[in-house]
């Protein structure tokens, strides 16, 4: 006759299995993330690989981050970034984060498509363009703005970028809820972390960054920010320095790189 467990024996293999998964899950958690992190960074590279083919397109000229934003002009129905790349990329899931929260499907009547500039898709994209890149340069509208003259009517082309490598495009952006206010197509170094408007470090305090020289790697989001030029920070904070990163990423072209001398504000790179 077989003789049954006791319950010492059913309560030391209960035990076993519990420390099993004690150890397990983390491990299995830690893969999960990370595949999430590669596949965020083929996200990028695949739209910024759309980027260099769009602009092959046009003489090397960029879009505008939004149909009508460089001259104050967009609406409702303007296209984002991701619209003028939809020809290129056909797909607008590339523009989302996998490890972000999955976007609404409509909200207030409005699908969701992410190729348009209404509400929902401008807020719940997770990787955004960076808003100094095309046509939307803060610095530069600053230093160049005249009465009568719209701001950066002009748009940036490809070879007015003299450190493709180190350029920043596309990364993993904040994103927002329908019923928040904020944006998720763009990213910002005068924004904090995860704040509106500024990157997201939700892959384990990595942002995934796309260059304008097509390649893609996983950067601590925090090394690309430089302290003082951060608007929640600093409520002074100009954005001309936000290329003294110690990441050595640049952001705004417009602004001064750390090549140029005298160092920007005296602060040298971060």
């Amino acid at each position: 006759m077989r003789k049954a467990f006791t319950l010492i024996e059913l309560l030391v293999v209960i035990a076993i299995i519990a420390i099993l998964a004690a150890i397990l899950f983390p491990v299995f958690a830690q893969a999960k993330a990370a595949a999430k992190k590669t596949q965020a960074l083929s996200n990028v590279k695949q739209l910024v690989t759309g980027t260099t083919l769009y602009i092959q397109d046009t003489d090397g000229v960029y879009y505008e981050l939004a149909q009508g934003m460089s001259t104050g002009n967009q609406g409702p129905t303007s296209l984002i970034w991701n619209g003028y790349l939809q020809p290129y990329m056909k797909s607008t899931k590339l523009a989302l984060d996998p490890a972000a929260n999955n976007p609404q499907s409509s909200f207030g009547g409005s699908n969701f498509t992410g190729m348009y500039y209404v509400p929902v898709d401008y807020k719940q994209l997770s990787i955004g363009q960076n808003v100094y890149f095309t046509s939307e340069f803060t610095y530069s509208c600053s230093q160049d703005f005249s009465s009568g003259t719209p701001a950066c009517q002009t748009f940036f082309s490809e070879g007015q970028f003299p450190f493709p490598s180190q350029q920043v495009v596309y990364g993993n952006s904040a994103q927002r809820n329908p019923d928040q206010t904020g944006n998720g197509f763009y990213i910002s170094p005068y924004h904090n972390l995860n704040a509106d408007g500024g990157m997201s470090d939700r892959h384990t305090g990595f942002n995934t960054i796309a260059f304008m020289d097509s390649h893609a790697k996983a950067i601590k989001a925090r090394s690309m920010l430089v302290a003082d030029q951060v608007v929640e920070l600093d409520p002074n904070a100009s954005g001309q320095c936000v290329n003294y990163d110690s990441a050595n990423v640049y952001w705004d072209p417009s602004a001064p790189l750390p090549t140029d001398q005298p160092l920007c504000e005296g602060h040298g790179i971060r």
